[in-house]
């Protein structure tokens, strides 16, 4: 029995599949509802700089550096006039990745 449930929930995180976003503005997007989901707790409006603070205490396997640079690179697009970022949304999706196999995996523990 064990093993079936142990099967059936990796079975589940292979079928997530990878986010694909035009742009980065997509990837914060969808990081977004990722983080309400997986962080419920968050105050309203919290800012990306919160939710990244919480972020980095899970022991995700991200290049945070890369991570936080899209996000300056965001912000200086979202609220500074600069050009939208070319890059960067890899390491968004990245983190919208691993926060779904961690939703699924909290759901499996239940």
């Amino acid at each position: 029995m064990v093993f079936v449930l142990l099967g059936a929930g990796l079975v589940a995180l292979r079928r997530i599949r990878p986010p694909v976003f035009q742009d980065v503005q997509g990837a914060f997007q969808d990081l977004d509802m990722s983080i309400t989901k997986f962080v419920p707790d968050m105050p309203p409006g919290f800012s990306w700089r919160e939710a990244m603070d919480r972020l980095k205490g899970t022991g995700m396997k991200v290049d945070w550096s890369r991570m936080e640079s899209s996000l300056a690179e965001y912000e200086a697009f979202r609220y500074g006039g600069s050009e939208m970022p070319k890059g960067g949304k890899e390491e968004v999706a990245k983190v919208s990745m691993e926060i779904r196999r961690r939703i699924i995996g909290y759901r499996n523990k239940r």
